[in-house]
């Protein structure tokens, strides 16, 4: 098939419909070294780009080619754990919000200085108790918020959100299907009526 087409013949928008939706990896291996950055970055979006293809681009120096990389489901843990050291954070978001990103790699990206890039690990079903209770520390409301909702919250980290400076926290507390019984506060005891009322709720399912 490589040697019935001429890539170099091609107009720039067959070159990136080639790369989206030709299987061959040989083909899709002379694609991933097109000078046209959207023709390499659909490459790396593609389902059927091999582990060694996807590696190479993980070192594009687009960073749009990277993030592909990163969500791209055949991405290896070596592919991702190189991605989640890389410059740009979005690419390390991309990383941190992948179904088969590791846990050794998600604890790696709890500690990233960019607040998005904390979220997108708390927001993961991969995130084990551990990496959620480091998390639910975090100076930032909105990756405390993704902690109390995430289903690998323990209780344990449920009773301390129970207590969170605010109230979106403490509302995702009370809706978490996590949450027992001794964690609820009394109604009458919960001053934000957003959260009273969603501890009414859940009293009521429970009983």
């Amino acid at each position: 098939m490589k040697n019935l087409i001429e890539l170099s013949e091609r107009s720039l928008g067959e070159r990136i419909w080639m790369a989206s939706s030709i299987s061959d990896p040989d083909v899709l291996k002379e694609l991933s070294q097109d000078e046209n950055w959207m023709v390499r970055r659909t490459v790396a979006e593609n389902a059927n780009a091999t582990p060694e293809i996807l590696m190479k681009l993980s070192e594009d120096e687009d960073w749009e080619v990277r993030y592909a990389v990163a969500i791209n489901v055949n991405a290896t843990p070596e592919v991702l754990m190189k991605l989640s050291e890389d410059k740009d954070w979005i690419v390390r978001q991309a990383v941190a919000e992948n179904a088969k990103t590791t846990t050794k790699i998600l604890l790696k990206l709890s500690e990233d200085k960019d607040w998005r890039v904390r979220l997108s690990v708390a927001k993961n079903a991969n995130a084990t108790p551990e990496i959620l209770l480091k998390l639910s520390e975090d100076e930032n409301g909105l990756v405390r918020f993704e902690v109390a909702r995430n289903t690998n919250a323990t209780p344990e980290i449920l009773m301390k959100l129970s207590k969170d400076e605010d109230w979106e926290v403490r509302q995702a507390v009370v809706e978490n299907a996590n949450t027992t019984p001794e964690i609820f506060l009394k109604p009458s005891e919960v001053e934000e009526s957003r959260v009273r009322s969603a501890v009414v709720g859940k009293l009521q399912k429970n009983n």
